[in-house]
């Protein structure tokens, strides 16, 4: 209803071992410089900071302020992060959670101690991703110009042709991809304590990888992306970034059902 104030709850940036409380400054997500602070039990916080009960849009603006608090807590802490945009409706809902998650968390907590999360994106740079699959495979090529010579009127041989020149592009590009994976994945696992190989996003992509690293070994592993980097950089894009809360490897749920979640 018009007029109405909104109700006031508490945003959620993550956890972090401390038992005393804390205080991170006035920079919360959204226009008002909120306050970013601790809610205690124990020897385990939750670091919120007030915020109206709204749904924040997922946009830049919001997504860097999110990751400059998280960016902030990293400084001091190590963290188990919460998703962007989660908000409960009070101090209370806060504690309940604190008690529900306790002894996981704890434990989580030790064992990503002194570790942070760097992520790889590997993909084919436009210009070579053709010349790449095609290298070393002319069936490939002669393929393609049977299919280019057939006449529309032959439908049914068309599609038939096309239809096997999907299938042996998508064969090549696997078994090109799985050599990279081989070299480059395979190769930085040596130097990270944990990783993750996540969904391909587009067919151009050969690896979309998180590797849990410890701070001790955070240079070395930067070499061997690097040395990795000058050895294909004339083919492949290399999208390198972090460090990062260790969000691929924390399987805690920060959230309660039923309570205080703010939901689009």
């Amino acid at each position: 209803m018009r007029g109405m104030a909104v109700a006031e709850g508490k945003y959620i940036y993550g956890a972090i071992a401390s038992r005393e409380a804390r205080n991170f400054g006035p920079i919360g997500v959204g226009d008002r410089n909120d306050l970013v602070y601790t809610i205690n039990y124990r020897d385990l916080a939750m670091v919120v900071s007030d915020s109206p009960i709204i749904i924040y849009d997922p946009d830049r603006k919001h997504a860097l302020q999110h990751e400059r608090v998280l960016g902030e807590i990293m400084k001091e802490f190590t963290v188990i992060p919460a998703s962007f945009g989660l908000i409960f409706k009070s101090e209370a809902d806060v504690q309940e959670l604190l008690k529900k998650i306790y002894e996981e968390a704890m434990e989580a907590l030790k064992n990503l101690d002194n570790k942070v999360e760097l992520g790889l994106k590997v993909l084919w740079k436009k210009e070579y991703f053709a010349a790449e699959i095609e290298k070393g495979f002319p069936q490939l090529r002669q393929l393609k110009a049977a299919a280019a010579r057939e006449s529309p009127k032959y439908r049914k041989q068309v599609f038939s042709k096309k239809f096997q020149l999907g299938q042996m592009i998508e064969n090549i590009v696997a078994q090109k991809r799985s050599r990279y994976i081989g070299e480059i994945y395979y190769g930085l696992q040596r130097y990270a304590v944990a990783s993750v190989a996540n969904d391909l996003i587009t067919n151009r992509m050969i690896l979309n990888a998180a590797f849990l690293v410890d701070k001790n070994r955070e240079q070395e592993f930067d070499a061997q992306v690097s040395r990795f980097y000058q050895k294909y950089r004339e083919k492949l894009d290399f999208r390198y970034t972090g460090p990062w809360p260790p969000y691929n490897f924390v399987k805690i749920l920060l959230k309660l059902k039923g309570i205080g979640v703010v939901k689009r």
